[in-house]
């Protein structure tokens, strides 16, 4: 009961001396966008007025955590509390931290993938049925769409032309998990579509219902059209 107590007391105090973060600038914070100088001797001030105290300067080049803006100032974290910098373009600008976010988006494609391919594999054995798009019997078409829509409820064309024509194009060498591999019967028109598992393993509905295959080798190496991807 009195470490609860004195916890209260603690974050009490630490929001009225301004060093607590709400919960939006703890988001703001943590996309990693920082506010830097362009010059040297910034003024970094209490508040956001040109007449607030002047509690430390920043250099060309230097930058805080980015918290919002206030009028005519960016906030940022100075330590551990909330300071503001001019937002002239003259003097500050803000950029986000693109490792951050690079990490974030690969993290969440690869969670994706990883989604896929799992519900993928949920439906082997499944009867083709022309023009199906149910567990009762897919075609090729329905299968990578039911199995996107399940997987990461995304929705994506119905038949395999337009799956093809809207998807990201991706070259062989490049194909992941969870991409979708085109193929044409005709050399021509793209006819039939299954999901990659691998640089050289798809699952796909056809004759025989949902099974592995190689795009890479046997009777869908010849056929192969491309890869595209919706992730």
């Amino acid at each position: 009961m009195l470490k609860r107590f004195a916890s209260i007391i603690v974050a009490a105090t630490l929001a009225f001396s301004g060093l607590a973060f709400t919960t939006g600038e703890q988001a703001e914070a943590a996309t990693g966008t920082f506010a830097y100088s362009k010059v040297n001797g910034l003024n970094i001030r209490t508040a956001p007025s040109l007449t607030s105290k002047v509690s430390a300067t920043m250099n060309k080049g230097q930058r805080y955590t980015y918290l919002g803006k206030v009028g005519s100032f960016y906030k940022i974290n100075y330590k551990g509390t909330h300071r503001y910098i001019s937002a002239s373009s003259t003097y500050t600008y803000l950029k986000a931290n693109t490792a951050t976010a690079t990490k974030v988006t690969t993290s969440s494609a690869s969670s994706a993938r990883t989604k896929l391919v799992a519900e993928s594999k949920k439906y082997l054995g499944t009867p083709y049925r022309y023009g199906g798009t149910t567990t009762s019997g897919f075609d090729c078409s329905g299968y990578t769409g039911h199995v996107y829509k399940k997987a990461i409820n995304k929705s994506i064309p119905r038949d395999s032309r337009s799956q093809y024509a809207n998807s990201k194009k991706v070259s062989k060498s490049a194909i992941q998990a969870g991409d979708l591999v085109f193929f044409s019967h005709n050399g021509s028109t793209i006819q039939h579509v299954g999901m990659a598992l691998s640089k050289t393993q798809m699952i796909n509905s056809e004759t025989g219902g949902v099974k592995y295959a190689s795009f890479t080798s046997g009777y869908w190496a010849p056929r192969y059209v491309g890869a595209g991807s919706y992730l």
